[in-house]
């Protein structure tokens, strides 16, 4: 249960902005650092290490990091959690050739929600991060596309077959509605 992390280790310099953003000063110098930190509270504390690209000026003698940073660290997090990280969510959704809006529509979860996910503002819970997962599979989003274009409806012979039914039959039971019903809530 760390409460304190470890110090950074510079490792090399890297290519970065000419000026400091503070002081307007040219001549700022950007080292590539591991940087540990601390995840979590209490008892589930872990120390995680992301490298992250800091900025040092001479002239004001500040160093600071910026937004590439923070999302190398929430990426950390993702990876620590066993969640996927906004890269890995938004090929996902480019990997289908998907505006977020047509993503969002398609899967169900909202425009905005998909975009935070992207820009590591926020993480997806468990069972959306699953969801997502299964979305790398063709087969698994075309029958979800086709199934947000059809009004919920499963086409016909995309139906799954649990235990050993036929697909007959299980389409038969698809088709019939006796799998569930929808009954109005009674008056309080």
């Amino acid at each position: 249960m760390p409460t304190i992390a470890s110090p950074p280790t510079p490792l090399h310099r890297i290519p970065g902005p000419d000026a400091c953003r503070v002081c307007g000063t040219p001549g700022l110098t950007t080292e590539l650092v591991r940087d540990p930190f601390i995840c979590g509270v209490g008892e589930d504390a872990v120390e995680l290490t992301a490298d992250v690209p800091v900025h040092t000026c001479s002239a004001c003698d500040l160093s600071y990091t910026g937004e590439e940073a923070a999302m190398r660290k929430h990426e950390a997090v993702c990876r620590h959690l066993g969640l996927l990280t906004p890269g890995e969510i938004r090929d996902i959704r480019k990997g289908y050739e998907m505006s977020q809006a047509a993503f969002a529509r398609t899967t169900g979860f909202g425009e905005a929600t998909v975009a935070r996910w992207e820009r590591g503002e926020v993480m997806q819970n468990v069972s959306s991060d699953r969801y997502l997962r299964l979305l790398r599979y063709p087969t698994v989003f075309l029958l979800l596309k086709s199934l947000a274009e059809g009004g919920g409806r499963a086409p016909k012979g995309a139906l799954g077959v649990p235990n050993g039914l036929s697909l007959e039959s299980a389409e038969q039971f698809r088709d019939s509605g006796a799998g569930f019903s929808v009954r109005g809530l009674a008056a309080a």
